[in-house]
């Protein structure tokens, strides 16, 4: 439908509004097929399938290998120091990761649930080490119960994803403080009083 001559604004708005719409809605995610997996490979299409019974099984293999690698630079990280310095190193590391691994970091915290393959959120797994981890520091350096301590862990892992995520979409930024600075300054914030 034309716009009437004189309603140029009208027009526009209505392209704003509609580059709007189309931008801000999440965007699916190109998932790479098992053909183009295994042209990759260069082995045939069925070559795949005695390894993978689906593009959703290599997948999911693929971010548990990405999980299993950031646990394994993360690992030992936190084991000198009082809890708070313990907990601080934990967060450079986990930090540190994802900002050397952007591809990767993006596909396991900001991906991964809009692929419909990762696993259920069943807090047994290995993949919630990392926030037992924490909430076990921050109840040894507080003195808080269980419960309140995997609560402030939620909401240390919450920051720091900030912390990882602008950092990594932000690169050319003058921050003024190192990261080092910035995790050990988020640690200090924490409750000093039990709750």
């Amino acid at each position: 439908m034309a716009n009437p001559r004189g309603q140029g604004d009208l027009l526009r708005a209505r392209l704003v509004e509609a580059a709007s719409a189309m931008l801000t809605d999440p965007q699916a995610i190109a998932v790479p097929s098992l053909r183009a997996v295994a042209r990759a490979c260069e082995v045939s299409p069925a070559a795949v399938y005695l390894h993978f019974d689906s593009q959703v099984a290599l997948i999911q293999a693929v971010i548990d290998e990405q999980l299993a690698r950031m646990s394994a630079a993360v690992a030992g990280r936190d084991a000198d120091g009082t809890p708070a310095e313990r907990l601080t190193a934990l967060g450079l590391a986990y930090v540190e990761w994802g900002i050397a691994n952007p591809g990767a970091y993006q596909l396991l915290f900001e991906s991964a649930d809009r692929l419909d393959v990762a696993a259920p959120h069943d807090e047994s797994e290995s993949r919630w080490d990392l926030i037992r981890g924490a909430a076990d520091l921050i109840g040894a350096a507080l003195g808080t119960s269980p419960e309140r301590s995997r609560r402030l862990a939620f909401q240390v892992w919450a920051a720091l994803h900030g912390i990882a995520s602008l950092r990594i979409h932000k690169p050319d930024l003058d921050w003024p403080t190192s990261l080092a600075d910035e995790v050990a300054a988020l640690v200090a914030t924490l409750p000093a009083r039990p709750g």
